[in-house]
Order: C-alpha cells, then sequence, then structure tokens
C-alpha cells in the first residue's frame, strides 16, 4: 500500500473573483474575450471545469481491532497487524473464525485503537496471572468465558469511565 498524503485545499474561481474584483472596485469598460482568455489561462485548482473525481479513495478511516479493551470484549478477535494485513488485501481470519478478504485492497487503513489498557483485554482474554489474581479481573474472565462478553464489555466500559477500573488491571 502506499502512503497517501491528503491536504486541505481553499478552491477559489479565478473568473467568479475576477469579475466580483472588477466589478465592484474598478471601473474598466469593455473586456474583450481574448483579454479575458489570457488572463485566467492558469487553472488555479487541477478540478476546475472538472465535474467527477480523477482519483476516489476508499479505506477504512476508525478501526478498532482487539487492542482496545472494549472492542475486545465485544468480540473483535483482530490484531493491528491483521488489520493492516486485511486491508491490503490479504485473507485473514475473521473475529468470527471465518476467511475473509477483500475483492480488492484498500487505499488506506488507519487503527485507531484507544491507548488507554491498550492490549489489557488480550491479557484477559489469555487468562493471564496478573489479570485472574485481581477479583474483578477474574469476574470478567469468567464472564468472556460464559459466553457474556456483552454483559463483560459493559461493566469494563462502565469500570473505566467511572475512575473504578482495577490498578493492576491497567
Amino acid at each position: 500500500m502506499k502512503p497517501i498524503m491528503i491536504g486541505t485545499a481553499a478552491l477559489l474561481s479565478a473568473a467568479t473573483f475576477g469579475s466580483y474584483h472588477l466589478a465592484q472596485f474598478q471601473d474598466v469598460g469593455a473586456v474583450d474575450k481574448e483579454k479575458l482568455e489570457k488572463a485566467y489561462a492558469h487553472a488555479y485548482s487541477p478540478y476546475a471545469q472538472r465535474d467527477y473525481p480523477t482519483r476516489p479513495l476508499f479505506g477504512e478511516t476508525h478501526l478498532h481491532t482487539m487492542a482496545s479493551f472494549d472492542a475486545g470484549a465485544f468480540g473483535a478477535r483482530l490484531t493491528p497487524r491483521d488489520a493492516f494485513r486485511f486491508g491490503l488485501g490479504e485473507e485473514v481470519v475473521s473475529s468470527t473464525g471465518i476467511p475473509v478478504r477483500l475483492s480488492r485492497p484498500l487505499d488506506f487503513v488507519v487503527v485507531t485503537d484507544h491507548s488507554d489498557n491498550m492490549g489489557m483485554f488480550g491479557d484477559l482474554l489469555a487468562g493471564k496471572p496478573n489479570v485472574l489474581a485481581d477479583p474483578q479481573g477474574k469476574s470478567w474472565y469468567d464472564m468472556l468465558k460464559g459466553g457474556k462478553g456483552a454483559e463483560a464489555a459493559i461493566q469494563i466500559i462502565k469500570s473505566f469511565s467511572s475512575g473504578g477500573f482495577p490498578k493492576a488491571l491497567s
């Protein structure tokens, strides 16, 4: 995948500005077609006088992987590396266990995992000893293994947002 740089450009029609400028501030009399063509020979925008995109880009602008504790708790099992491989058009195994592949690679992928408690969910899912040693961690682990991942996710999110997230799991 080639990196794409996207910038913001303010587009202004030279003819419109020129006409406004001339009409508002000067009495120039009659202007002939040849003078106008010469004055506006250079386009200010590569998109002037085009009515279609010449290079539309397709991609993903907001993607969470299992590295985000909330997405992981809700069922995301792909890693950031998996997400980029998928965006490149490679086949990956989805969070539901099904092999998937795009019909064409994406032009860009933005993985937007949360930095708070990044990687905690992988440790929780794996049942790491430090997670299971915490009573809340053990409870969430048991919920995940018992098919109550959505309930665990809501508890995890509420715990974090209320400031009650166990320090041992951070």
